[in-house]
């Protein structure tokens, strides 16, 4: 099975402050957001659309619930995902889940799954230098008792780089670089590295994938933000 990495869901939530500030990551009620997905050569292979649903208290924790839509470069092959990430202390955390492209597991939404893993954090400031928590995800798939997948995600080495001035199609903004590794293991295991751009009140702006040797796979990019 060819397991495809939703890179932009990593960093999709952003915008204004809800009951607790997150700092980079919030969003409000019917906040949307869009990204096009790029190859190494800039082609476009793929759009996503993301909503807010809505913003709930829960303890603590200001919950949102998230919907968001894909299609391919034709606006075709339409697939969507739900899910909820939180804010608590602070501190943003954004569920592993949603680093997996919902068609790459449609293959096994007749058997038993099983979930487990970190999320990935977020503090409500950023700083040069700064070293974030590693994050990971362990997805098994089986039926009957037997395991017939196992796919395990880890994010390590995430590092606050610097600040950059960056312009994508939704407009020119001032960002924290972050850096990190990603390690996926399934039939064979497979490196990459990540450059992320993220902008206060906005949230993601860039997200650049590398191979292990350094050389771009693809981007996405914000293309419009809908408060």
């Amino acid at each position: 099975m060819k397991i495809f990495f939703v890179f932009t869901l990593a960093f999709i939530l952003s915008g204004i402050s809800s009951a607790q500030d997150c700092g980079y990551y919030n969003m409000s009620e019917g906040m949307v957001l869009r990204y096009q997905n790029l190859d190494a050569k800039g082609k476009l292979t793929g759009s996503t659309r993301t909503t807010c649903l809505n913003v709930t208290t829960v303890g603590a924790a200001t919950m949102f619930k998230v919907k968001s839509d894909f299609t391919d470069a034709k606006n075709e092959n339409a697939s969507s995902h739900e899910y909820t990430m939180r804010c608590e202390d602070g501190k943003f955390y954004l569920d592993m889940q949603s680093f997996i492209d919902p068609k790459s597991m449609e293959g096994f939404k007749d058997m038993e799954i099983s979930v487990d893993g970190n999320d990935m954090m977020y503090p409500s400031g950023l700083s040069a230098g700064q070293t974030l928590p590693d994050a990971n995800i362990k997805i098994s798939a089986g039926s009957g008792g037997v395991n017939i997948m196992n796919m395990l995600v880890t994010v390590t080495n995430r590092q606050v780089v610097g600040t950059e001035s960056v312009t994508v199609p939704a407009g020119t903004f001032d960002c924290y670089k972050i850096t990190y590794n990603i390690e996926t293991k399934l039939m064979f295991k497979v490196n990459s590295t990540v450059a992320e751009y993220i902008s206060m009140g906005v949230g993601n702006v860039k997200t650049e994938t590398f191979d292990k040797k350094g050389k771009l796979m693809g981007s996405t990019v914000l293309t419009e933000l809908k408060k």
